[in-house]
Order: structure tokens, then sequence, then C-alpha cells
């Protein structure tokens, strides 16, 4: 499953240029691989899977975030932190992970390389 970790990150890079511009979801999953040349399968794949499951699930992710965020609204969190958040919450819980110390390493590695070695705290 080397695929995933690259998988997670392309699908919070999606998500993340979801939040910022608006745009159909669709749309810049497809600009996103196009754009990347993601050529395998199993990547675009299990990348579309996160960024589906989530926006199938937002309104309970994002109520579990803010109400593990004590004293912080939704939107005062990052943009970088939020959209990690979101997938792998969306990941952990709707997608049956088969190893979660792994998946919640790679994400913490993601929130360290995207929003600096601090915010994994």
């Amino acid at each position: 499953m080397i695929y995933k970790p690259q998988a997670r990150k392309d699908a919070f890079l999606v998500l993340y240029q979801w939040d910022m511009k608006g745009e159909p979801i669709e749309s810049l999953i497809e600009e996103y691989i196009s754009a990347n040349n993601i050529s395998l399968q199993d990547r675009r794949r299990y990348m579309r899977k996160l960024v589906r499951t989530f926006m199938e699930h937002s309104v309970e992710i994002d109520k579990l975030i803010a109400e593990y965020s004590e004293k912080w609204d939704i939107d005062r969190v990052g943009f970088i932190e939020r959209n990690i958040l979101r997938i792998a919450i969306a990941e952990l819980l709707y997608i049956s992970a088969k190893n979660p110390k792994i998946t919640i390493s790679d994400y913490i590695k993601l929130a360290q390389k995207y929003a600096g070695k601090n915010c994994a705290r």
C-alpha cells in the first residue's frame, strides 16, 4: 500500500483548494490529477475515496473538530490544519484503516511539512 501516503497528501491538497476556492470538488479532483500527472490508478482511487468520504460526512466531521477544539470555532483553525484534520478523521472513522498508527503518523508528517513542526504537537 505504498500509494496511500501520497494519496493522503493528494486528498489534503484537493480539499485545501476546495476550502480556499469553493469550486466543485469533482472538478478540483480532476484538475489535480491532470496537473500532477498521477498515473497510478490505486493512488487516484484512494485519493478520490478520501475526499468523497469527507464530503459525505463533512457536517459530522466539522462538528467533531469543533467539539474537541476547545474555545476554537472551526473557522479559526487554519486552512492547512483544518483540512488535514478533516481528511484524517474521515479516513479513521469511515474507512477501515488496517494500521491506524501508520495512518496517524502519515497525517502528522503532512502537518509538519505544510504547517510547520510545532503544528503537529
